[in-house]
């Protein structure tokens, strides 16, 4: 369970690389209703990957997360990349995104409100704290 965990708050925290960290929720919460949807969540994390994916081939190697710290990376790819084929595939990102908002979404809404995103975000440590989304 502890390796989920860590695995759903890395893709999480990799997934906030386009916002500053003390907005995350709200750049998230795009309709503005004081919580974040599946979707709202989804999306922020698919443009992070397309982001991440320069040469855009649907997947993440080491060489486009090379701005991250090697062992980040290597953990980010051993966490996510299910079919171990040394690289992330959009559908893996995503599957471990979906996974992080089952984690958040406590009481089971089908929503992240405030109280579970800074619930959330204290529990685990992740090395990509420092990164903004």
């Amino acid at each position: 369970m502890k390796k989920i965990s860590a695995v759903l708050m890395i893709m999480f925290f990799a997934a906030s690389l386009a916002y500053a960290a003390d907005d995350i929720f709200s750049n998230i919460d795009k309709n503005i209703d004081g919580k974040i949807s599946k979707k709202e969540y989804l999306d922020a994390v698919a443009g992070t990957f397309d982001k991440l994916d320069k040469n855009h081939d649907g997947s993440l190697t080491h060489d486009e997360l090379s701005h991250m710290d090697k062992k980040d990376s290597e953990m980010l790819l051993k966490e996510t990349d299910t079919d171990n084929d040394g690289k992330i595939l959009k559908k893996e990102f995503k599957q471990a995104a979906k996974k992080r908002f089952s984690t958040l979404d406590k009481n089971k809404s089908g929503y992240i409100d405030k109280t579970e995103w800074a619930s959330g975000r204290s529990e685990l440590y992740s090395p990509f704290t420092l990164f903004t989304l």
